[in-house]
């Protein structure tokens, strides 16, 4: 895979809420990716339209699992930036942001390819913020 030519697609595969920001241990989430890669950033909003996932903060109800969403298709540069932000939606008071999630690859696109997810990189890991986690494949598309 080289910039003349491969593809890849980076593919979420689930996240999990460790703090709903809301008085309920319950909230509504959307999120934003923002896929930049040769040259070009590609956003998504999810879920789609002015939809939103009921996610609580209770381990046995924390998580939105095979999401399986394709944030991007395409080309790869010679570098590739992930970023996934989320917001709970309020609706007395102004929206709850989550940590933003970052994370810069580059060098070789097939160094990048795997499951990139929490705990895979030890402490500190980027996919394990302070109030979500979140898991993600890239892959040869």
């Amino acid at each position: 895979m080289s910039d003349n030519g491969g593809e890849i697609e980076v593919i979420l595969r689930w996240i999990q809420i460790l703090d709903s920001h809301d008085l309920d241990e319950e909230g509504e989430f959307r999120f934003l990716s923002k896929i930049t890669t040769a040259g070009q950033t590609h956003e998504l909003a999810f879920p789609g339209g002015d939809g939103y996932w009921r996610i609580s903060e209770n381990p046995a109800r924390n998580i939105v699992d095979k999401i399986d969403l394709t944030l991007y298709k395409g080309p790869a540069g010679s570098d590739l930036v992930v970023e996934i932000s989320g917001e709970e939606l309020d609706m007395l008071s102004k929206n709850d942001e989550l940590e933003t999630y970052r994370k810069e690859f580059t060098g070789d696109p097939s160094s990048w390819i795997g499951r990139h997810q929490p705990t895979d990189e030890g402490t500190g890991d980027p996919e394990n913020l302070t109030d979500w986690r979140l898991c993600y494949d890239i892959q040869k598309a």
